[in-house]
């Protein structure tokens, strides 16, 4: 697998466990700006729901300006972005594949 695919799916699992994490904390607190829906990520970003879906589903990898508004809409920094990509271990990334395949 070459190294942009990689990081291509390292993007969609970062995104994918910050969506996860929005809904753990749209549980946990009633005041909380975190969003979780495509459509609200959307929105926020305000970028096609279509855009988002693509980014998210793997057909598409996102500019660095649309993962950041993406990010950003969702309610995290990049810094938390980042985190979550560089905690994703190549085993991560082979799951992954093996369930979206």
């Amino acid at each position: 697998m070459s190294e942009e695919n990689i990081i291509k799916f390292k993007i969609i699992i970062s995104l994918k466990k910050l969506l996860e994490k929005g809904k753990n904390l749209q549980k946990e607190v009633t005041d909380n700006k975190i969003v979780y829906s495509y459509h609200g990520v959307a929105s926020n970003a305000l970028l096609r729901k279509a855009t988002i879906n693509d980014t998210l589903n793997g057909k598409t990898s996102p500019k660095a300006t649309t993962l950041i508004s993406i990010v950003e809409a969702m309610g995290f920094t990049m810094n938390e972005f980042g985190k979550e990509f560089d905690d994703i271990s190549d085993d991560e990334v082979k799951i992954f594949l093996n369930e979206n395949s």
